[in-house]
């Protein structure tokens, strides 16, 4: 790696200044760092990880077209999302590949409290639905075929269940053996699933450019509590609103985070989940198919199959996608997915009586 992080003006459109440059240490993907200027923060310096995305160009072509959408969109009169701006280089490019080939953006600080993992209240919970509901209308100006695909079939169904089988093919013996009730879970769970890309294919519901990463984490609240924007836009791409909703459920609606290593520790809040449920079809219900809105319950269980077959495949290939901090990190948060799914199909009843009341309450 060369790039002399003290010297960022001379590489990106800022001010000269003695910047600080600290590594923060979330997020499976980039690698992120945190630019302050006498104590203050004011830029997020991010080395993109080019093993998972590829074609840069397109990214940050990507990335540009989302953030002017956003940057245009009102979510309720004289208030619209904060956006990110993205800062480009001296020489007009949105990104910066030093000569170790490694790719750097920069883009603002966004001022506000980050929401963890788990939502302290229902009301969090409640304001996150609002901020990816907005976030569905701020970019349903952007026609999906004019996003490239920068993380094709990303959620699908059908190649998630093709990369685990060969995983599981090949797979070490001793992984194998750590992980055969999780590997068994995934084959006994694959036919019983809802297949929202088959819906897509179908046309039974839209094609949306929807986040495709909708943690709480990377919603941006204000001091009160309200949320001001979303962040993290590198998988904004055409999709389905399923994926959005779904992942969301799955990640804020857990007792326990993604880590824990106590799965009895793990259980699925269906309040969060009503809370969610109920912001987000404020925000976004007079969009929806009814088709769509009708899955919604079932994507929360799709998503979290989805995302936790991706951890146990990892686990079974030796760990090269996701960032781990020891040998069975991976298999831990499959685990812990998979418990989460089987809390959630004792409550699928009672989540689809939620759906339903507040899709009446928006008059759909």
């Amino acid at each position: 790696m060369d790039f002399d992080f003290t010297k960022l003006y001379k590489v990106f459109s800022i001010p000269a200044n003695e910047y600080t440059v600290d590594r923060l240490q979330h997020g499976h993907i980039n690698t992120t760092f945190i630019v302050t200027v006498a104590g203050r923060p004011v830029f997020i310096l991010q080395k993109i990880n080019t093993s998972v995305f590829t074609d840069v160009d397109k990214l940050m072509d990507n990335y540009r077209l989302v953030t002017i959408a956003l940057s245009r969109f009102k979510w309720t009169k004289g208030f619209g999302l904060i956006t990110p701006e993205l800062i480009d280089t001296r020489d007009g490019k949105p990104f910066y590949s030093d000569s170790s080939k490694e790719c750097w953006r920069l883009i603002t600080y966004i001022d506000g409290a980050d929401c963890t993992a788990v939502p302290h209240n229902i009301e969090t919970a409640y304001q996150g639905g609002l901020a990816f509901g907005a976030f569905l209308k701020g970019v349903s100006e952007i026609n999906p075929a004019d996003l490239f695909q920068i993380l094709p079939d990303f959620h699908s169904l059908e190649r998630r269940y093709n990369e685990f089988l060969k995983a599981r093919e090949s797979a070490p013996s001793g992984r194998i053996s750590l992980s055969e009730s999780e590997i068994d879970f995934v084959k006994r769970k694959h036919t019983s699933l809802i297949n929202i890309s088959g819906y897509l294919d179908s046309g039974a519901i839209p094609l949306r450019v929807v986040h495709n990463d909708t943690k709480l984490s990377n919603v941006i609240f204000a001091t009160d509590g309200t949320f001001r924007g979303v962040i993290d836009l590198d998988t904004v791409m055409a999709g389905s609103t399923l994926f959005d909703f779904g992942d969301a459920i799955r990640s804020m609606a857990n007792s326990a985070c993604e880590d824990e290593t106590d799965i009895t520790k793990v259980k699925f809040e269906i309040s969060l989940f009503e809370a969610f449920s109920k912001g987000y079809l404020k925000s976004a219900g007079s969009l929806l198919h009814k088709t769509e809105t009708d899955l919604l319950a079932e994507s929360a269980l799709f998503m979290t199959y989805i995302i936790g077959m991706r951890f146990l495949t990892d686990y079974l290939n030796g760990d090269i996608y996701f960032r781990t901090d020891y040998q069975t990190h991976n298999l831990v948060r499959a685990k812990n997915q998979f418990r989460m799914m089987e809390q959630m199909e004792s409550e699928m009843a009672a989540m689809r009586a939620i759906i339903e009341k507040h899709r009446k309450l928006i008059g759909k």
